[in-house]
């Protein structure tokens, strides 16, 4: 039996129950995150949350925000899947051009496009009226 790698965390092919593959059930393919397989490794150092990389973005300034957490595990979710059904020779260049950054670039575009389409007021098409017409 092959041990997970944090390549294979990266490219999401790790769950809770193992390796991910199309005879689990779908509550078992959900990837986990890199950061969650690394400190739950046998060996793994100690995690202080103010030493976490992830709370990096607490020294960003006011104007630069980073995009939604649910939308990047979405992104990588999505892409890990996409990717790794795709042919062995393209997956792996793409696998090495989908680092961190790409993602929040990724979300970054994601974000802004919505915001564009919808507008100021393109949330409300979700909604009814209240009064009766």
């Amino acid at each position: 039996k092959r041990a997970a790698t944090v390549y294979d965390a990266v490219a999401g092919r790790i769950s809770q129950w193992g390796f991910i593959d199309s005879e689990k059930p779908i509550s078992a393919t959900q990837p986990l995150r890199p950061d969650e397989i690394l400190y739950r490794a046998r060996n793994a150092p100690t995690r202080y949350e103010e030493e976490d990389v992830y709370f990096a973005h607490n020294s960003l300034t006011p104007d630069q925000k980073l995009p939604n957490t649910d939308l990047l595990r979405a992104l990588h979710a999505y892409i890990s899947e996409f990717y790794g059904r795709s042919e062995a020779r393209v997956s792996q260049k793409v696998w090495k051009s989908m680092d961190e950054t790409a993602l929040i670039a990724l979300g970054i575009l994601m974000e802004e496009t919505v915001k564009e389409i919808l507008g100021n007021t393109g949330d409300l098409a979700f909604l009814e009226s209240a009064r009766e017409e």
